[in-house]
């Protein structure tokens, strides 16, 4: 009997983490897309543009993921740039111009490469920083406190603790 009730208890709270895991993979897309519609006209627009490749996604091992298209006068062509993640190991979010999440070091990895090379020539980098690549909407420390509680309610535990435009 005892097994039967740990084994509910453990579906119950899988299914919920899941459903948080989903309302966190809307509010990220959902900002992404808005991201991505607005970045050219935006009076901060710097001429980086994005676009999305694969939108955020979580993988059946908890790992967060986003793949892009960058532009930037500041590259030479077009480049894609994957990010990846373990949920479980995501610490702070913040914003200093990007959105970034925090991990602990060399958690996060980030392979790039550039289009016309193709990916064998890709460049894969370790760091503690994930780029949600939002930047151009300003005044938006409610999106910081609600990224924060999606995780939260997801089972891990977020801080928030700076937040520049």
């Amino acid at each position: 009997m005892r097994k039967l009730t740990v084994l509910l208890l453990f579906l119950i709270f899988s299914a919920a983490a899941h459903a948080q895991q989903h309302t966190l993979l809307k509010i990220l897309n959902g900002e992404l897309k808005k991201e991505v519609k607005n970045q050219l006209k935006s009076p901060q627009f710097n001429g980086d543009t994005i676009r999305i490749v694969r939108p955020f996604e979580i993988s059946k091992d908890n790992i967060l993921s986003l793949e892009i298209e960058k532009r930037s006068p500041y590259l030479e062509g077009v480049w894609i740039i994957r990010q990846e993640v373990p949920l479980s190991v995501v610490k702070m979010v913040g914003k200093d111009i990007n959105i970034i999440l925090e991990t602990g070091d060399s958690l996060v990895t980030t392979t790039s490469y550039r289009s016309a090379e193709g990916a064998g020539k890709a460049e894969k980098i370790m760091g503690n920083l994930f780029f949600l690549y939002l930047v151009n909407e300003k005044q938006n420390e409610d999106l910081g406190t609600a990224i924060q509680r999606a995780f939260i309610k997801a089972g891990v535990p977020v801080l928030k603790e700076y937040w520049y435009d």
